[in-house]
């Protein structure tokens, strides 16, 4: 199973589709890389689409310590799988908690690896 790993150590699976400039979808609380499939479907056909589960969420690592789940370690994993998959820059789509808050600092705090 493909994954990236964070600075911590967790695994994060991820699953990706197409070519082109990359799109990393983040999932929100009640869902996981499989609530982007239709996106993934569509734009895979003209970009490059990274869906990934966020930790806690199976197959990605579980860590049984709750000081290692938090909304900064959520923006920490996207820049992990950023990372992880060479990715300059990126299209990041959230919604829910993940898109308010977790895509927002990410795109504030990278500001130049994110694409407008």
């Amino acid at each position: 199973m493909p994954h990236v790993t964070t600075d911590d150590g967790v695994k994060l699976y991820y699953e990706e589709a197409g070519e082109g400039i990359p799109i990393v979808f983040v999932h929100e609380f009640a869902g996981d890389y499989r609530s982007y499939e239709p996106q993934m479907r569509h734009f895979s056909r003209r970009y490059r689409c990274i869906a990934y589960n966020a930790r806690g969420y199976p197959p990605s690592d579980v860590p049984a310590e709750v000081a290692r789940y938090s909304q900064a370690r959520a923006c920490d994993d996207i820049r992990a799988v950023l990372d992880g998959l060479r990715l300059d820059q990126a299209h990041v789509v959230g919604i829910s908690m993940a898109g308010s808050r977790r895509c927002t600092s990410v795109c504030v705090t990278a500001i130049a690896r994110a694409r407008w």
